[in-house]
């Protein structure tokens, strides 16, 4: 009896399903203040109403029960406890007695509720949220797959649980990052956790796309886990490729802008040189497009150079490069030309393209060209050299009757 008497659980004797003793922690769970004040009850009065017709079968019949009954009990004053029930059946002076023990858990429950509710909130958070969110073991094993992430990847979470997420990858670079995640993630010598980076990742139905990803690691009991946050960046990419086409490129005709000519100029001059190619620069200023404007129209105008910019195209190499750097002025590059003759018929070319009548403002609009040739090497070395020459041959041109082409030469004047 020591035992029961300092015991953590609730121990009462009954006979005859009345409470013949209870032990003082029994006392204090259902609140008694005077022993008195159960001895002699009848243990079903201490049930929760939900679970009297569960014993009403009575103790004899749940003494036949080999592990712990959940169900509830009341205190004196009503209050309801979970708890977890045992009832043994023994002997006092030759009578059929019941032992009851009562373990409290009702602030195990209300843990584990607690629990429960914080697990369904975060997975409602995670399967509401906009990025993908993943988690894998050190071996790269994917174990959790949001529905943000089926979406992005074009894939059910049950088709890659399991799978290392090389499967989430394009093809063309999944073995490099699988070497790369092993190499510098997996063995915790990177610095890339928590923060950004891009890959290439893999979608079901639309093939390849930019991706974003962000890694944090975790410690769960003896297992390292890896929490992956991934955003596919499609719109963010095109956007801002969006902005540098813009930066560089002459919004109305589409063509290269001067300062990404000037680059190119710069680049093809060196590549020119080191492998002894030859270069042709066209300076192009179109002639009677201002009567154009000014009786017509900016619209009509815009169609003009809108046409002749796509006219122009079309005559050269898909390697060279038409550019619009100014109202009516266009400059051509031809590289990597054998021969730096070969931009003499391009630039015949040109003119008879302009023969043609355009279409614009309601009227057929008819123009030339001024076209100033420079050859590298011939005419200049270096990339402003040759663009100071072709301008001179361009006004060579103009002042010599218009709508034609003339190669640049050291004593060409404006007079023609």
């Amino acid at each position: 009896m020591s035992l029961i008497e300092t015991a953590s659980n609730l121990f009462t004797i009954c006979l005859d399903e009345h409470i013949q003793y209870m032990n003082p922690a029994g006392l204090a769970l259902l609140e008694v203040e005077d022993p008195q004040d159960v001895l002699g009850k009848v243990f079903v009065d201490f049930i929760h109403a939900d679970y009297k017709e569960f014993l009403s079968f009575g103790l004899e019949v749940l003494a036949e029960e080999d592990d712990f009954i959940p169900l509830k009990l009341l205190t004196v004053d009503g209050k309801a406890l979970d708890v977890r029930l045992l009832i043994n059946e023994i002997e006092i002076e030759g009578q059929c007695a019941y032992i009851v023990e009562v373990q409290n858990i009702t602030e195990y429950k209300r843990a584990s509720e607690a629990v429960r509710d914080r697990e369904h909130r975060l997975k409602s958070i995670l399967n509401t949220v906009t990025e993908g969110i993943m988690t894998f073991d050190v071996n790269g094993v994917i174990q959790t797959f949001n529905p943000a992430a089926e979406k992005i990847f074009g894939v059910s979470a049950q088709s890659v649980t399991g799978k290392h997420i090389e499967v989430l990858m394009d093809a063309e670079y999944r073995d490099s990052y699988k070497k790369f995640l092993e190499r510098k993630v997996f063995t915790g010598v990177t610095r890339l956790l928590g923060k950004p980076w891009e890959l290439i990742g893999h979608n079901e139905h639309n093939g390849r796309f930019p991706l974003e990803m962000t890694l944090t690691k975790l410690q769960v009991g003896n297992e390292l886990i890896y929490t992956a946050v991934f955003r596919d960046i499609t719109e963010r990419k095109q956007s801002e490729e969006r902005i540098r086409h813009m930066a560089h490129h002459d919004t109305l005709t589409g063509l290269p802008n001067r300062h990404l000519f000037t680059d190119r100029l710069n680049h093809a001059a060196k590549v020119a040189n080191r492998y002894n190619k030859a270069l042709v620069l066209m300076f192009v200023d179109l002639d009677k497009f201002k009567p154009i404007n000014d009786t017509l129209g900016h619209e009509a105008g815009d169609v003009v150079l809108q046409t002749v910019a796509k006219r122009f195209r079309k005559i050269v190499r898909e390697s060279d490069t038409v550019a619009r750097i100014g109202g009516d002025e266009f400059v051509i590059l031809l590289e990597e030309l054998d021969s730096s003759d070969d931009g003499l018929l391009v630039a015949e070319k040109l003119l008879e393209s302009l023969e043609i009548p355009i279409p614009a403002g309601g009227r057929e609009c008819t123009l030339g060209a001024s076209i100033g040739v420079a050859r590298f090497p011939e005419d200049a070395m270096d990339s402003d050299e040759l663009l100071r020459c072709a301008d001179e041959a361009m006004y060579a041109v103009k002042s010599s009757g218009r709508n034609g082409f003339k190669v640049y030469e050291p004593n060409l004047s404006v007079l023609g």
